[in-house]
């Protein structure tokens, strides 16, 4: 992934505000990234997040560093702030799908609950 690095926290709070509708996910100081905009890759984080081993940050992270597209961020000294634009939604869709599978299959549990069931259902394991 590209890295875009805007020094000026105006600048960078503006280039939010006309990104809003583009980006995958916001990392928020205060908030860390609690959702994706894409609603098929929020499903996934939402089913996923069921496993304690796998986090919004877990997926986020993956996205960043096998993904194409582009983190513009803002490291100022009161936290890290960016957003994620990805080049092909429907490639991060294919590889993040295909993470969560083989995070969940390599940390298979010795009982599942309710919701963990049905993220295995979701995820066709």
């Amino acid at each position: 992934m590209r890295k875009n690095e805007i020094e000026k926290p105006d600048v960078f709070l503006k280039l939010i505000e006309e990104k809003q509708n583009e980006y995958l996910y916001q990392d928020h100081p205060n908030d860390g990234i609690d959702l994706f905009c894409d609603k098929e890759l929020e499903d996934m984080g939402w089913h996923a997040t069921t496993f304690d081993f796998i986090t919004y940050r877990t997926i986020a992270d993956f996205i960043e560093e096998n993904c194409d597209g582009v983190i513009t961020f803002n490291d100022h000294p009161m936290g890290f702030n960016g957003f994620v634009e990805v080049d092909n939604i429907e490639d991060v869709r294919k590889q993040v799908k295909g993470f969560i599978i083989e995070k969940i299959k390599n940390n298979s549990l010795e009982e599942y609950d309710e919701d963990q069931k049905e993220a295995i259902e979701f995820f066709g394991i």
